[in-house]
């Protein structure tokens, strides 16, 4: 297992969602099908968000599989798929989701429902005939047998024995009245999903009195008749993986699934029951526009029951082997393993365009979860991971991402080939800002001991470019990285490292530490990845390992990790990653527990069973203490932390030659009477006796234990005594102890991919060589080596008449350039182009191009390509903005009260420290992307009507050269949008590209649209900020498009590359004409664009904003220049004076207009 073994003390159970829904297609081309893997897939809300979001007129297909640990969690989601398929009454299906408590017509429609749902489930043919199953797919047969036993469940539960429903009902209503009676904690939480009116929502009393009446009525309403009519207890929040009645999170609330914003957007005294009515609308359209998919076969929707990590392995294996029986677990605490359905995986997803992966981080360890979803996803360049978490573990929101990756992210990103987008860029189109006010609000709760805080970290992970080879490494320094990283990891579970390191205060750093989630078995699958990913040969990967274990032996930082050496070796044998010396060349003897074995094998997997009694130690501690298993002498401990469990009762089967073991489960679980059974790899080596300083196998102990680290010390040593043991028996137990041979995975034994080469204009292409610097910590540089193979250009290389030209084209890629002869070089990361290096050696015809990569935080402006567009099938994908469907988000209310209160600050925001102090000396400092941001904080400001200059929202936009004041480029604002799943606003625009040639035809319409309805802002632009907005509108207008891009596209070159923008000059037009007079049906509505809207593109623009893992975005409050209270504007034209709304900044205008705004600067056409 590559995540620790946990006693379930306590488990939840989250049949709702905890943060609003987001669409997970919004990074993908509207033009092609795309299959998503969801892990830990939680309540359908962001699939439902997803189909709702598709534009009208896109019909291509999603097949989403849906990955859960809870079989509840998948039961009730199918159970409301079928209610939309069957068109039942939206606010029943409503009720019967959200729901704990409903009345007798709603529990009949549930019972109705779930009863047909069970005589579908009979068996796989059965559901594959019903109604359902060409939309509802079940991945392996164990999943439906799961879900039906819900199903029935759900069904009869009402119907039972009178004393066994009583005692559901008494349990459930019991914890149900408690966790009502804590207060307001939940509905903080809830706020989140207003986004950047989060400070209003969570102030307003609304979400609390909906928080509290939820828990006090287990229902929405707010009618008494419905409330007093609610009063059965409705059975699918009674089962679950938590028991039966009990483990509903009591955090849990209805509403945060939802987007809230308008509520709190469109009224600001917002009641509870015009909250309920704004989730009620948006749930039924999700529904209804499902429906519409589902009627048109658009949608597939596969389930899956399973550990997330299990999951992921599982479809590696069958990707790779093509094996339907993986023989990896499902979960943890049951017997069966994966077996796909063959009929259902010929044709389905084995690798996926986006894996999303919720907030699983929390509950597994970052790591392992990169290293389980990367291999699942496609080759393109369109793949995407979506990684969330809710708990901090650093105080500091900067360092909090770089402390759960434990290592650089620009030397991770190498390794995994993918990197976060807004780290490569700088900027994010999805506002956090709203979680770093509550982050700041919660701390300062959790110092006065209210709560506990939580910030949502949201990070978008792609490949920067798709043509990128696997990359090399210096053995010597991945070797010592690999082992530095595998110190960070494990250092925590010594306890000399640990005191010495949090000796300042220790009570914190023991609460901070919560469950450890890597085990050996994480870091070796990591291993795998590495070396696998980027084809290391042989030779080089034992020269990568040989470091790793100099450096591992001559470390004595760590001296409690020795008791985990034979725990890593296992691991690092079992999954074929490296065989250490003993493992290769000793020869073990058939004594002991093998004296029958004809051979004895390198690892071996050993039984223990465990007597229920021992058990009860847990009982009265409801805790989730990490667990054990060791096997120790007199002079040797040996920890192993990779752990299956199971109740049931396992005994030998086959021969003592070839032993193997039947195992009979306990269909009970933790409820039953069986013992529990517990198995884990080893060395075999250990249990012989036959090398110096190994105990003899008959003074051997195989023990089942609780870790041993300061939290469960704390709990348990009273109990157990200092060895933490629970339960300890003689390996020669015959009957508590079995051995049988272990044989590693298929996968284990799969050949590396060998290194390829790219051939190109130039010659051939290597792979790219990473050098780290001194401390083995960094990318200090990335080099590529062109081998000039061209015979038409060989002769003048040679002869010196012709030398490379080297050009950046992209964020990662170099053009070389020589003679008439070209060729771009790809690299796995954004690279500082300008400070490039070449090697040249002419007689050997090879050129070497060295490039540092980009610094995460660029100080001086040189981004290159700060708004990169990948190409997909001859179309422009954007790679950091996101996509959205404008004609579905709803409008922002700009006449609305208090609309300034949110709306500064949130614009405000967008900005980091670093980059308010670089606006503040733009004499003197140049940074493009600033300036951007700048001008589209103009923008905003002014069309929303906060700007001082204007009684009202500004509508056209001029984007003037500074220089000669001639502006090339109009943009008209309709609109004022929620963009509701990344929490900012959008302004749904069009734009208007003029050149020299459209100028003269449109002229005196030009004039009229411009000067015949209100005076435009001119949006002045220094250097290189007209290239930048050039390069920025294509994304604008793609990352709204509901159109096709057409066979003769401007885009499209002659060798059928993309050329995106078309230009960057000044009077140059930089968009296609594709999406020239489409949606442009508010302009034909305006009687002075009217002429002018054939020629206008339909764009997005919204706030960008900066990176709060990357540097500091939220700053001290900043105070009016008037009345000293908290400021929530800046003047939108000096930057200057800060204002807490207009009254104020009307006061101040004539002394601020003398002292910061030049009279007689000219806005105004020239």
């Amino acid at each position: 297992m590559a995540q620790n073994f946990i006693w379930p003390g306590k488990l939840f159970y989250y049949p709702i969602g905890n943060t609003a829904a987001v669409s997970l297609i919004r990074d993908l081309d509207p033009d092609e099908d795309a299959a998503l893997l969801l892990l830990g897939c939680g309540d359908p809300r962001n699939i439902l968000f997803s189909i709702y979001s598709e534009a009208e007129g896109i019909d291509r297909k999603l097949d989403f599989t849906c990955v859960d640990w809870d079989p509840a969690v998948l039961a009730r989601n199918v159970l409301l798929f079928t209610l939309v398929i069957d068109k039942k009454p939206l606010n029943g299906s409503f009720d019967i989701f959200y729901h704990p408590y409903l009345d007798q017509a709603t529990l009949d429609l549930l019972v109705s429902q779930c009863r047909t749902l069970a005589t579908c489930s009979a068996n796989m043919k059965t559901w594959r005939e019903s109604k359902y199953g060409d939309a509802i797919h079940m991945s392996t047969e164990c999943t439906l047998v799961e879900l039906r036993s819900l199903w029935v469940k759900y069904a009869s539960m009402h119907s039972l024995p009178q004393a066994q429903l009583t005692k559901i009902l008494t349990t459930f209503k019991k914890e149900f009245k408690s966790t009502g009676n804590t207060g307001a904690a939940g509905a903080a939480s809830t706020s989140r999903s207003a986004g950047p009116l989060m400070d209003r929502a969570s102030t307003s009393g609304t979400l609390t009195e909906a928080f509290k009446g939820f828990w006090r009525t287990g229902t929405t309403f707010t009618d008494l008749s419905s409330i007093s009519a609610a009063t059965l207890l409705n059975p699918t929040f009674v089962y679950s993986r938590a028991g039966v009645g009990i483990g509903f999170h009591y955090g849990s609330d209805p509403l945060m699934g939802f987007h809230l914003v308008p509520a709190f957007g469109h009224l600001p005294d917002a009641k509870r029951s015009d909250v309920l009515e704004i989730v009620r609308a948006e749930f039924q359209s999700w529904c209804l526009a499902f429906q519409s998919n589902h009627s048109r076969r658009l949608c597939t929707i596969r389930i899956f029951f399973s550990d997330a990590l299990l999951a992921c392995a599982a479809l590696k294996m069958l990707n790779s082997t093509g094996t339907y029986q993986t023989g990896v677990p499902a979960i943890q605490w049951k017997t069966h393993t994966i077996l796909f359905e063959e009929e259902e995986y010929r044709h389905a997803p084995k690798s996926f365009d986006v894996v999303d992966t919720s907030n699983l981080d929390d509950h597994v360890g970052l790591l392992n979860i990169l290293v389980a979803a990367i291999p699942l996803l496609r080759s393109s360049g369109r793949a995407t991971l979506y990684l969330e978490s809710l708990l901090h573990i650093q105080d500091d929101a900067v360092n909090d991402f770089t402390a759960r990756l434990l290592a650089d992210l620009s030397l991770m990103s190498t390794l995994f080939g993918m990197c976060p987008v807004d780290f490569a860029t700088g900027y994010s189109s999805r506002s956090n800002v709203h979680e770093l006010l509550l982050f700041d609000a919660m701390q300062r709760s959790v110092s006065a001991g209210k709560i506990r805080s939580q910030f949502h970290q949201v990070t978008t992970w792609k490949r920067v470019d798709d043509g990128v080879l696997p990359c090399q490494y210096q053995p010597h320094q991945l070797g010592t990285f690999l082992y530095d990283l595998y110190h960070s990891l494990f250092e925590i579970d010594d306890s000399t490292t640990f005191h010495a390191k949090h000796r300042v205060n220790l009570p914190t750093a023991i609460a901070k530490r919560g469950n450890e989630h890597y085990t050996r078995e994480s870091f070796v699958l990591f291993l795998k990845l590495v070396r696998d990913r980027h084809c290391i040969n042989p030779e080089d990967w034992i020269s990568v390992m040989d470091r790793f274990f100099t450096v591992h032996s001559a470390d004595h930082s760590m001296p409690m990790d020795t008791v985990n050496h034979h725990d890593l070796y296992a691991s690092l044998y079992r999954h074929g990653v490296h065989a250490v010396d003993a493992y290769r060349t000793d020869i073990l003897r058939p004594v002991g527990v093998f004296k029958a074995w004809p051979f004895v094998p390198p690892i071996v997997r050993v039984f223990i069973t465990v007597p229920r009694s021992k058990l009860e130690v847990f009982a009265s501690r409801p805790s989730t203490p990490t667990l054990v298993c060791t096997v120790q002498g007199p002079r040797n401990l040996n920890v192993f932390a990779s752990i299956h469990a199971s109740y049931g009762i396992v005994t030998r089967k086959g021969t003592p030659a070839k032993p193997s073991v039947f195992f009979e489960e306990d269909l009970h679980g933790i409820q039953g009477s069986k013992p529990l059974v517990l198995s884990f790899v080893m060395p075999a080596r250990l249990l012989t006796g036959q090398f110096p300083g190994y105990d003899d196998p008959s003074s051997l102990s195989v023990t089942f234990a609780v870790k041993n680290n300061p939290a469960n010390v704390a709990l348990f040593v009273d109990k157990l005594g200092p060895m933490m043991d629970v339960h300890s028996v003689s390996l020669m137990d015959t009957q508590n102890v079995i051995v049988i041979p272990e044989h590693p995975p298929p996968s284990a034994s799969l050949s590396p991919i060998k290194h390829t080469t790219k051939t190109g204009g130039i010659g051939g292409q290597g792979a790219v060589t990473v050098v780290m610097d001194p401390e083995c910590e960094l990318v200090e540089n990335m080099s590529v080596r062109l081998t000039v193979t061209e015979k038409n250009i060989q002769p003048a290389y040679q002869a010196r008449t012709i030398t490379p030209i080297v050009e950046q084209v992209s964020l990662s890629t170099l053009r070389i350039t020589l003679g008439d002869k070209s060729q771009d070089v790809c690299f796995p990361l954004p690279i500082a182009g300008a400070k490039h290096n070449l090697r040249i050696a002419r007689k050997f015809l090879w050129i070497e191009i060295i490039v540092p990569p980009q610094e995460a935080v660029v100080k001086d402006g040189s981004r290159p390509d700060p708004f990169p567009i990948v190409p997909n099938a001859k179309t422009p994908i954007p790679w950091t903005i996101h996509r959205l469907c404008l004609d579905l988000l709803p409008t922002v209310d700009l006449k609305a009260k208090m609309l300034e209160e949110w709306m500064g600050l949130h614009l405000g925001v967008a900005f980091s420290k670093r980059e308010l102090k670089t606006r503040k000396n733009r004499s003197t400092q140049s940074d493009a992307l600033i300036y951007v941001k700048e001008s589209i904080y103009q923008i905003m400001i002014c069309a929303t009507g906060l700007s001082s200059q204007s009684t009202s929202s500004q509508h056209i936009f001029c984007l003037t050269d500074k220089a000669t004041s001639n502006f090339d480029t109009v943009i008209f604002v309709d609109q004022i949008r929620y963009d509701l799943s990344a929490h900012t606003i959008v302004c749904d625009a069009y734009v208007l590209p003029l050149t020299r040639k459209l100028r003269l035809k449109i002229d005196k319409n030009l004039d009229r649209a411009i000067y015949g309805w209100v005076k435009p802002d001119f949006v002045q632009l220094g250097k290189g900020e007209i290239a930048s907005w050039k390069r920025l509108l294509p994304v604008l207008a793609e990352r709204c498009r509901s159109w096709k891009h057409q066979s003769t596209c401007e885009y499209i070159q002659k060798d059928g590359s993309l050329l995106v923008p078309l230009s960057d000059k000044v009077e140059e037009k930089p968009l296609c004409s594709c999406g020239e007079a489409q949606d442009v049906a508010a302009l034909e509505r305006a009687p002075n664009w009217k002429s002018l809207a054939k020629y206008c593109t339909r764009i997005a623009l919204s706030p960008i904003f900066g990176v709060s893992y990357l540097e500091k975005i939220t700053r001290t409050d900043r105070r009016c220049t008037v009345c000293r209270a908290r400021a929530k504007m800046i003047c939108p034209e000096c930057k200057k004076d800060r204002y807490c709304g207009k009254p104020c900044q009307k006061k101040d205008w004539k002394r601020h207009k003398g002292m910061y705004h030049d009279p007689f600067e000219i806005k105004e056409k020239k």
